[in-house]
């Protein structure tokens, strides 16, 4: 129990920190896929435009500028059951 309760702690403060060093004021990826190994396409937000890029290993390119894009809001579903939830049930055992 010791160590699944210090492994959701020390990743939970892993995550923070990373996020910290990732983020960018002007630029947002609001999406992405996997196309192949290292080969992706995403929708970025630049400066409150919307762009297809095209990434792989080499390079990044602008694949088009989305005139009316309007990202879909992140919903969570009603019965979402988080890990800190399940861990808490398990300790009180």
């Amino acid at each position: 129990m010791l160590v699944l309760f210090l492994t959701y702690y020390s990743t939970k403060w892993l995550s923070t920190k990373t996020n910290l060093t990732m983020k960018s004021k002007y630029i947002n990826i609001v999406d992405k896929i996997m196309l192949g190994q290292n080969k992706f396409l995403a929708i970025a937000e630049i400066c409150n435009k919307y762009y297809v890029l095209s990434i792989t290993e080499r390079s990044i390119k602008i694949i088009k500028e989305l005139d009316d894009f309007q990202p879909i809001p992140d919903i969570k579903p009603e019965n979402n059951v988080e890990f800190n939830n399940i861990l808490n049930k398990f300790l009180k055992r």
